[in-house]
């Protein structure tokens, strides 16, 4: 595996155009309005992980914070980032900004066939803590819960 060298910073405006292009092949993607209006949401928190080289965009994550519990809502890799610790390294790091602002528990779901990303939670150290049932739309699919204790 070849750990790409990273520059994690708050996401802006401009990153939505490359970030829409990230979100093309993804089940469940977001639209230019939904990512604009998570810029302005003043419990969020937005980061883009970008190549230390070439500046372009490699994943992005966005999560929220209400007193002393995060969630993440989402965590997106480029397909030709994915394997390398990228995902790895942005959600390390949104736990650990998460943790500075008194964050005890994190929590995501995600959708029940995507092994990869189960796989990514729980090397981080979050576990399976129930199920929605339908809970995703285009295809219907279930969703794992999944906390983080901080």
């Amino acid at each position: 595996m070849v750990r790409e060298e990273l520059v994690i910073a708050p996401m802006r405006s401009g990153d939505i155009p490359e970030i829409l292009e990230l979100e093309k092949k993804a089940p469940s993607a977001w639209s230019e309005d939904h990512f604009k209006d998570e810029l302005q949401q003043p419990a969020g928190f937005q980061f883009v992980a970008r190549n230390k080289t070439t500046e372009s965009i490699l994943a992005a994550l966005f999560g929220r914070i209400v007193a002393d519990e995060a969630e993440i809502l989402k965590l997106g890799v480029a397909e030709f980032a994915r394997n390398k610790g990228v995902g790895y390294q942005l959600l390390d790091f949104a736990v650990n900004y998460s943790s500075t602002r008194g964050v005890q528990n994190c929590f995501l779901e995600l959708r029940a066939s995507n092994e990869a990303a189960r796989l990514l939670y729980e090397k981080r150290g979050f576990v399976c803590v129930g199920t929605r049932k339908d809970y995703y739309k285009e295809p219907v699919e279930d969703a794992i819960l999944m906390r983080l204790e901080i």
